[in-house]
């Protein structure tokens, strides 16, 4: 892993994310600012910002810190800072440090690190840091990576690999149901009918039925219909 001794400042990870967010800057990742899209952003957003500034800090870089090899180190991920540098020198075995910070650094270069660092981290100080980086291009398992690449990496760890896809994913089908189970509202009212009885008549024959019986009986009766015989009276009995 890579160990560097550079002369710069922290820049605070909250700070990364509000100046990205402020800038717009969509092609920029503010967990990880080693990444070259990321490094080709900020270096023309802030050319475009400080440009007189910039014009005496060429060799400006950014470096993360990271072990992975250190099992204690929590939110390894996302470190509470990055570092903003304008002399990067990567140590190697029995390199005396003062080879490198005895080189100097002019005026104009020191002084415009300065006024960046006003700009980006007023609370920080501008000094040489010895900083680790295990991990500069985000190493990802190459079996995850074709898996992210092909976009079929699953959800649920009990499916085992990534080969396997969702049943909602098949144009937005679900499953046939087993055999002899019905589909549908079928389940429920057992026909496509919605479980009509046969003996129920249907809506028009329920019309036809009420239209005859109101015909029937405003139809005049063409029957003559018999009186019955009187009641004959029954006589008196004599005393």
């Amino acid at each position: 892993m890579p160990t560097y001794l550079l002369h710069g400042f922290r820049w605070p990870r909250p700070l990364i994310r509000i100046h990205i967010i402020l800038q717009n800057l969509d092609d920029a990742a503010a967990e990880w600012l080693v990444a070259p899209n990321t490094t080709l952003t900020l270096l023309r957003n802030l050319n475009e910002l400080y440009p007189d500034v910039m014009e005496h800090l060429s060799c400006l870089r950014f470096i993360e810190q990271y072990d992975p090899e250190d099992p204690t180190e929590v939110g390894a991920g996302s470190q509470p800072w990055a570092y903003v540098a304008d002399v990067v020198e990567e140590i190697k075995l029995g390199v005396a440090v003062t080879d490198i910070t005895n080189k100097g650094i002019d005026n104009e270069q020191w002084g415009a690190l300065m006024e960046l660092r006003d700009k980006l981290a007023p609370e920080e100080q501008v000094s040489w840091f010895i900083v680790v980086c295990g991990d500069e291009e985000r190493w990802i398992p190459p079996a995850a990576r074709s898996e992210f690449q092909t976009g079929s990496v699953s959800s649920d760890p009990a499916r085992g690999s990534g080969t396997d896809t969702d049943p909602s994913s098949d144009g937005g089908n679900p499953p046939p149901p087993p055999p002899g189970e019905p589909r549908g509202l079928k389940k429920f009212f057992g026909s496509g009918r919605l479980g009509r009885r046969k003996s129920r008549p249907t809506v028009p024959e329920m019309q036809k039925s009420r239209q005859n019986s109101t015909n029937q009986a405003e139809r005049p009766s063409t029957s003559h219909s018999k009186k019955a015989p009187p009641v004959p009276k029954v006589p008196d009995r004599a005393a």
